[in-house]
């Protein structure tokens, strides 16, 4: 849990004034423990802190200044979202790693975050491609964004991009195999797509999932 700690101390410091405690990395830490333990709105993650007090600053080992929720949503909104993911993706491969696992199944899909939209600005709930293991590992690889404007394909391609899956049977909805993603890919190396009907004839020969 140390190395996790120090990786969320480790996000650039996006305050202009910077204070020695409270750095935003650890309140984005916390938050998402507080999410977890059934937290929904900033409010409901500085009562969690709150109630937490104690236990948080032995968690981190220095005081602890509880923030305002509205200090809360700043770290959100505020926060390097790239710097984060790539965080997210080392953690991810750390894990794998240590455990000594070998991709071989991957699983690729698209969904919008529940209560991401924004009214005032007439937004729309965030769309995020994602790359996971199957359901029993309980892992996400990495995730994308998708633009407002577009669809699910190019945020996909850009993840496979930045990721080794050479080997993998990587799984997804129908939209997302095109024959010419076959061909991109094949350079690469031999990931292994399935197949839809529509391109069921001229499919990769390595391909067996039908």
């Amino acid at each position: 849990m140390s190395g996790l700690i120090e990786r969320f101390q480790a996000l650039p410091d996006y305050r202009e004034v910077k204070i020695t405690r409270n750095h935003p990395g650890e309140i984005l830490l916390l938050s998402l423990m507080a999410i977890l333990s059934g937290a929904d709105g900033f409010g409901d993650i500085a009562e969690w802190m709150r109630a937490r007090k104690r236990e948080i600053e032995r968690f981190f080992g220095h005081h602890f200044s509880v923030p305002a929720y509205t200090t809360i949503r700043n770290v959100f909104l505020r926060i390097d979202r790239q710097a984060l993911e790539r965080l997210h993706r080392e953690w991810s491969r750390e894990i794998l790693s240590r455990e000594g696992r070998v991709l071989s199944i991957v699983a690729a899909d698209g969904k919008r975050m529940r209560g991401s939209h924004n009214r005032a600005l007439n937004e729309p709930a965030r769309h995020i491609v994602s790359l996971f293991l199957p359901p029993e590992d309980k892992l996400v690889l990495a995730q994308e964004e998708v633009d407002s404007k577009r669809n699910e394909i190019p945020a996909l391609l850009e993840l496979l991009e930045d990721l080794d899956l050479e080997g993998c049977i990587l799984t997804m909805d129908a939209m997302h195999t095109q024959k010419k993603h076959f061909r991109r890919f094949e350079r690469k190396g031999p990931i292994i797509w399935p197949r839809s009907r529509r391109i069921r004839k001229n499919s990769m020969s390595g391909s067996s999932i039908s």
